[in-house]
């Protein structure tokens, strides 16, 4: 029986989202390989000594390159997939990309997608923390009269933001909409809280269609983040709720973001094509 192939996978930051791949990975035991960490400079050490002997640690694209790595996993900021993201598709190695936020600038979008189509590489948008895109997908054959993308967190969640200036966010005591607009301005303005806002327009009905309301919600139980999905289509209606728990040192970024990217990438691995 042949040896089964193992996916080599190098990441772009050593965040939560990045401990927790380590973590499902170790614990699921799947066929993939983390070889490599980009991290800052001057966090090269501190990171090598927390992932060990068998993944290096490193500070330039260029040095996570030469890992070769089949697929390059942003788990950083909308900043690196615009310094590195382009790069790395010519280089015809797979990208994924979570801060999707980036993607608010529809030039970039397209680079991204001919660069990927030119030298063949895949470029990977998994759905982070939502549920329900299947079917938004599968909606979008059809005629979609509306989209909307509404993203809940606790007030604490989102400072640091220009909510921050606007509200009083210590003295929220009930329910408040501190966006509403399009995805790329939820994106842009709240890039460590609104990604998926850029996801859900990119699945959809593009980003001048997709309504985006962005909500500090102190009644939420501890330690969780919310959101809902609203899709009218000539084909139907779809209406989801999810209720999920954030990072515990981080309330911007749910638990399952970090789940799906680990998901996506063990579906590779199964897939009939790898």
């Amino acid at each position: 029986m042949a040896k089964q192939k193992r996916l080599k996978i190098a990441l772009i930051g050593y965040g939560a989202i990045s401990q927790m791949l380590f973590d499902v990975f170790k614990e699921k035991k799947p066929p993939i390989d983390i070889v490599g960490v980009l991290v800052r400079e001057g966090r090269v050490k501190a990171t090598q000594k927390a992932v060990g002997r068998k993944v290096v640690a490193v500070d330039s694209l260029k040095a996570l390159l030469k890992l070769k790595p089949d697929i390059v996993v942003e788990a950083a900021s909308q900043q690196a997939v615009r310094d590195w993201g382009e790069t790395i598709l010519k280089k015809g190695v797979d990208f994924m990309v979570i801060a999707t936020g980036a993607y608010g600038d529809p030039k970039l979008w397209k680079k991204h997608r001919d660069t990927a189509t030119k030298s063949g590489a895949r470029l990977r948008l998994p759905a982070g923390a939502i549920a329900g895109l299947d079917g938004l997908l599968a909606m979008r054959l059809g005629k979609l009269e509306k989209v909307k993308y509404i993203s809940i967190k606790p007030p604490h969640a989102w400072t640091g933001t220009p909510a921050e200036t606007q509200f009083d966010l210590p003295s929220i005591k009930v329910p408040t909409v501190i966006f509403k607009g399009t995805p790329a301005d939820a994106g842009r303005l709240y890039p460590k809280n609104a990604n998926l806002a850029v996801t859900v327009a990119l699945c959809g009905a593009g980003l001048e269609r997709t309504e985006i309301e962005l909500v500090a919600d102190p009644t939420l139980p501890a330690g969780c983040n919310a959101s809902k999905l609203e899709v009218v289509a000539d084909s139907g209606e779809l209406k989801l709720e999810r209720l999920g728990r954030s990072m515990p040192d981080n309330p911007k970024t749910g638990v399952l973001t970090a789940l799906t990217m680990a998901d996506d990438l063990m579906k590779i691995v199964r897939s009939s094509d790898w």
